[in-house]
């Protein structure tokens, strides 16, 4: 099994806390070129129904509820859950100072804990690919959706930071970096799978870019996953040179995101 979706790894390496997670996070909140907030852009395309029962699979540190403070509807009840204990913690101290009632349960998408047709909204933002038996998962949640219900899932395209990859051909080959060479749910394929489980999917595609000007925030991104077990200090002292010289010959390092929402009831 890929470390993508390998349960031990990642509860035990990447999402025990937030800590490689926000690394990330930061690389693109500093050199995104779109400024409208990713969170806030999710945000616009959840249709809340009157008193709306609300599950969030793989809430991670909650940026999603917390960048939208302002637009919660009053009347419904949100339940943020994860698969790590200490992503709860951390969604936790996310919203500690909100006097919104969220709920915080620990549950595997696998296996959904709540009775047939008893949510209004699903929501599981860039974690299907974590999944080990997707198709499982997704039975659950139709299975857990009223009717009506609908379904949101943010994730990645296939050519999204395609320019990492490519800098890992020049020290490692064929080396599949992190969730982009091992991503089994992606923009071009997601559609195909949802199909399975629900009648009508829609895409909307959220295209950016990172420029980047500074080589350590780069460089702490790429390590804070897979790669930064798997490369030796070797390599990763030669990625650390080409990251510096690309910055210093053309000014930045220029990296694509492709990114979108399915939309599936």
């Amino acid at each position: 099994m890929s470390d993508i979706a390998n349960q031990q790894y990642l509860l035990g390496n990447q999402y025990q806390n937030a800590e490689k997670l926000n690394v990330r996070i930061q690389l693109h909140q500093r050199f995104s070129q779109n400024k409208y907030d990713w969170h806030r852009w999710v945000f616009d395309h959840l249709a809340f129904t009157p008193g709306a029962k609300v599950l969030e699979l793989g809430c991670g540190p909650a940026h999603l509820w917390q960048r939208n403070l302002d637009r919660l509807p009053p009347d419904s009840s949100i339940t943020l859950s994860d698969f790590s204990a200490g992503m709860l913690d951390e969604a936790r101290q996310t919203l500690a100072e909100s006097s919104y009632p969220f709920t915080f349960q620990a549950i595997d998408a696998q296996a959904i804990p709540l009775p047939d047709q008893s949510l209004d909204m699903v929501i599981a933002n860039h974690m299907l690919y974590h999944v080990p038996d997707r198709q499982k998962a997704l039975a659950e949640i139709r299975r857990v959706l009223k009717p009506t219900g609908r379904f949101y899932a943010a994730t990645n395209g296939r050519d999204n930071l395609k320019e990492i990859r490519e800098l890992f051909h020049q020290i490692a080959g064929n080396y599949l970096w992190g969730e982009q060479g091992q991503l089994t749910f992606h923009l071009e394929m997601g559609e195909e799978e949802l199909r399975q489980h629900f009648a009508s999917v829609e895409v909307i595609r959220n295209e950016d870019q990172l420029v980047v000007t500074e080589a350590e925030p780069l460089i702490d991104y790429i390590l804070s996953g897979s790669a930064g077990k798997d490369l030796t200090d070797e390599q990763k002292a030669t990625l650390a040179e080409i990251i510096e010289r690309q910055i210093d010959t053309l000014g930045a390092v220029r990296i694509q995101k492709v990114a979108g929402l399915f939309v599936a009831y």
